[in-house]
């Protein structure tokens, strides 16, 4: 039988399929055969690489992304250099790049499109916290994966387009979606983002470019000194205050933008609940020869869960209808089904405990079911961190107490419904948010401890502790802040925390080795400390004497002989060391070998003592 031809193979990584080409370089489909995952592996041209300075603000640039990790941004696994190719491995999404949906003018439906931008916007506003632009945001860099989760791609590449990377001194990004600032050489803000995202949004709605011209500089010229079409005489039916948020966002003047890509989100979230909370305007009297088209109505937008609780209520209902058709007296309600009393009282911000007057009872038993469910919501964090799906379920129970006031009982119903859905998913979002904070903080504590006791590590500590004390407030989406500050100030010192491990074992320490060979390369001990906390005096002695010889220094690490038992492994590990003498003369390469035992620690594994094998 003939062989399959071989994959070319670029380090540890095999090349299977080229998905995409650009400036910058290619990405290639390609297989992390130690970690035994599938990557999208991009790989920088040379153009990027002329000059020592080039390469380090490469890595410096590629290591700001790789620190971002968010469910809307995609996440950095590796990057580095093999074969003289600079390359960085990202997590592959499966799924279509929204300029992809934008030409082929995809039916979507305008809370989808909302939904597509608020997501971008959380991503956006994540970076920017933590001092990272991206700088070409545009439909191409954004992707719907296959679940509907949506994904920014390329964070920190754009920055490496600058005139300085090519030296040709001319503008290198996307014209349609560069904010006038990009153009004019002026400062780079997170309104430079925000820019760009009304570009890309004013595209969405409408599929039409808001700039356009016959060459880059006459789009250029269109970006400085135009408006676009006004949003609503390309697409009539967008509603006023969308049009306001689109013009608002695409301003000339950075200050005159939203001051951040929250505040756009906020303003947008509440456009999206307004929207999810239209539907009958008119009365109309429900019969039972009706009952059914409602049912088919109300059950199809929302979950599986949820249309058990509408059918349940129309079933009650549909008897309920039964004798007030028939005028009987009204029967009273059987053992058992009394009506719960409802687990959120009235106070500031939260729904009156009382139906309001004119609830059937099958409608006020389901309402009753909302604000348990809203109870749970409130209590695990989604009102005080004001989760996007809190305030649509808090306008869908408005929209429903209002139509039940309005004798619009099937409204109401598909109302409530709505709401459930809404207050679990936002308790399900405020989970989230407070295993984002624990993971955060837990991350930013291992760095802070290898600070030491220095005089400057004091701001690091100071806010470490307020990130703690506001996680036990509640205040999720602030502790998350604050680590992020003490973890930033810890980066600033040299101390690069660890990277999150997976639950699996070999997975965990492949991932903590990998952290051992960039610890080694940054030539720092605190580096080392937080992946080695156990070192001796004798092995810092050793590390410094070593990192004073050499210079371009590059190390790599893998486990070989690995035995785990419990919370410990032990494993024979092979080294290489690349690096330049620094006295002078050639590259060289030295391959040693050590027997390592690891740790499984409240923060992940940690290396708990090296020796070198003979």
């Amino acid at each position: 039988m003939p062989q399959a031809k071989p994959y070319r193979r670029l380090n540890k990584f095999e090349l299977h399929q080229l998905i995409g080409e650009g400036a910058m370089g290619v990405v290639w489909k390609a297989y992390d055969t130690i970690l035994r995952r599938y990557v999208a592996l991009k790989l920088l041209g040379s153009t990027f690489v002329k000059t020592p300075e080039m390469r380090e603000r490469f890595l410096r640039e590629a290591r700001a992304a790789g620190a971002l990790q968010h469910p809307n941004i995609v996440t950095v696994y590796d990057l580095g250099e093999a074969e003289g190719q600079l390359f960085i491995a990202m997590e592959l999404v499966e799924g279509t790049d929204l300029s992809d949906l934008i030409a082929a003018r995809d039916p979507l439906a305008l809370e989808r499109k909302l939904d597509i931008v608020i997501e971008v916007l959380q991503g956006l506003s994540y970076a920017h916290d933590r001092g990272v632009i991206h700088r070409d945001i545009k439909p191409s860099n954004v992707r719907v994966a296959s679940d509907g989760r949506v994904k920014i791609m390329d964070f920190g590449i754009a920055r490496l387009q600058s005139a300085d990377a090519t030296g040709s001194g001319s503008i290198i990004g996307t014209p349609t979606y560069m904010a006038p600032e990009q153009i004019t050489n002026g400062a780079i803000t997170p309104a430079t983002d925000v820019f760009a995202v009304g570009c890309l949004l004013y595209e969405l709605l409408t599929y039409e470019k808001p700039f356009e011209g016959e060459s880059v500089h006459g789009v250029l010229y269109q970006v400085l000194t135009t408006d676009p079409r006004p949003l609503r005489t390309v697409a009539p039916s967008i509603p006023a205050s969308l049009e306001r948020v689109v013009i608002r966002a695409m301003a000339k003047a950075p200050q005159d933008r939203y001051e951040t890509a929250k505040q756009m989100r906020a303003t947008l979230v509440g456009i999206r609940a307004a929207l999810s909370g239209a539907g009958e305007t008119t009365t109309q009297r429900i019969s039972l020869g009706t009952l059914s088209d409602a049912v088919l109505s109300l059950v199809r937008p929302i979950s599986l869960r949820a249309r058990m609780l509408v059918l349940g209520a129309l079933g009650t209902m549909a008897v309920v209808l039964a004798y007030t058709s028939l005028r009987s007296p009204a029967a009273p309600p059987p053992p058992g089904q009394a009506t719960a009393a409802p687990l959120v009282g009235p106070s500031e911000g939260v729904a009156p405990a009382a139906p309001p007057a004119g609830a059937l009872p099958a409608v006020a038993a389901l309402r009753d079911s909302v604000l348990a469910v809203r109870g749970r919501a409130e209590r695990a964090g989604a009102q005080k961190n004001t989760v996007p799906s809190w305030a649509i379920a808090e306008t869908m129970l408005a929209s429903a107490d209002q139509a039940v006031r309005a004798g619009e009982q099937t409204r109401a119903t598909s109302m409530y419904g709505g709401a459930v859905d809404q207050y679990r998913k936002a308790g399900r979002e405020a989970v989230v948010l407070r295993s984002e904070a624990e993971q955060l903080i837990s991350r930013a504590n291992t760095a802070v401890r290898a600070l030491g006791a220095r005089p400057e590590a004091a701001r690091a500590v100071n806010a470490l502790a307020r990130a703690d004390s506001l996680l036990k407030a509640g205040d999720f989406t602030l502790a998350k802040l604050a680590a992020s500050d003490a973890e930033q100030t810890a980066i600033g010192l040299g101390v690069a925390p660890p990277s999150p491990q997976p639950a699996e074992p070999r997975a965990a320490l492949d991932v903590l080795l990998q952290d051992l060979g960039r610890a080694v390369a940054s030539e720092r001990i605190a580096n080392l400390k937080a992946l080695y906390p156990t070192m001796t005096a004798r092995d810092v002695a050793s590390w410094r004497t070593f990192f004073r010889g050499a210079e371009r220094l590059s190390a790599k690490f893998t486990a070989e002989q690995l035995t785990v038992r419990g919370d410990s492994a032990s494993a024979s590990v092979s080294g290489i060391y690349a690096f330049v003498p620094r006295g002078g003369g050639t590259q060289r390469e030295d391959r040693p070998r050590f027997a390592m035992r690891f740790k499984k620690t409240a923060t992940g594994w940690r290396i708990a003592s090296v020796r070198e094998a003979r």
